[in-house]
């Protein structure tokens, strides 16, 4: 029986062991971003109903590796603090995204590909203290992005880093936040079917040991990524993708 792959064009699914590389990369370097990365290159290809569930896909190995040895490092009470927040955004995109048409879709993921590009880009990436309030407010938008387009860390990560200063605490945070936001999704995911997909369960497994592979990489890479100059990079990117996918979706 041959491989249940996506049907979709070879090179198209040779570039996917590149996007997962650079994805996990980040992730292991910063404790968030593989989503931020991935969804939206995947979607020039993809629906976002096979884009977001295949990441998630990942993300719950990949959750599970970094937060095993990070969870002594994490700030328990902010994220015993946001996650029911988040939980409950989850469930209110979880009624949304089977539902959602695909240009709009993609110009949203678009729109906020490129603000947060532009947003990290202009170096805001911290307020100075953030009142523990906004916890609700940011959880519940995190929570229903996190569904809608598998980027909720970014927005996580407003509040986090204007609450924790340590960056290896606010990467052990941010990591274990995102491991429950991912399994939760994985949960949904099944129940509505998303993630019993065949092609998407085979091209999963087949990224697997290139997820592992970028982990590494952005482990070694944690200490490297103070400087701006990375930061700007990968902001740049995020803005010229989110650019490219209002285009596709203005002119589907």
């Amino acid at each position: 029986m041959p491989l249940a792959l996506p049907d979709v064009p070879w090179p198209v699914l040779a570039a996917v062991p590149l996007i997962v590389l650079a994805a996990y990369t980040m992730f292991g370097a910063t404790g968030f971003g593989s989503s931020i990365i991935a969804v939206p290159l995947l979607a020039h290809a993809f629906p976002l109903t096979f884009a977001v569930p295949f990441v998630t896909a990942l993300d719950g190995v990949a959750t599970v590796t970094a937060s095993r040895a990070q969870w002594r490092d994490a700030a328990w009470q902010e994220i015993r603090r946001i996650l029911p927040a988040i939980l409950v955004g989850i469930a209110l995109g979880a009624t949304v995204l089977v539902s959602l048409p695909r240009a709009p879709a993609l110009a949203a993921l678009g729109v906020f590909v490129a603000g947060y590009g532009v947003w990290q880009w202009l170096g805001a990436r911290r307020m100075t203290r953030a009142s523990a309030r906004w916890a609700l407010p940011i959880g519940l938008v995190g929570g229903v992005f996190s569904v809608l387009f598998g980027t909720g860390g970014p927005i996580y990560m407003v509040y986090l880093s204007a609450r924790i200063r340590d960056k290896t605490a606010l990467r052990a945070t941010s990591s274990l936040l995102i491991t429950a936001s991912c399994w939760t999704r994985i949960v949904l995911f099944v129940a509505t079917g998303l993630l019993l997909d065949a092609p998407l369960l085979v091209l999963a497994a087949l990224m697997v040991p290139l997820m592992f592979a970028g982990l590494r990489l952005g482990n070694r890479l944690h200490d490297a990524l103070s400087g701006p100059g990375v930061l700007r990079l990968v902001s740049g990117l995020l803005v010229m993708n989110g650019v490219l996918l209002v285009a596709r979706a203005l002119g589907a």
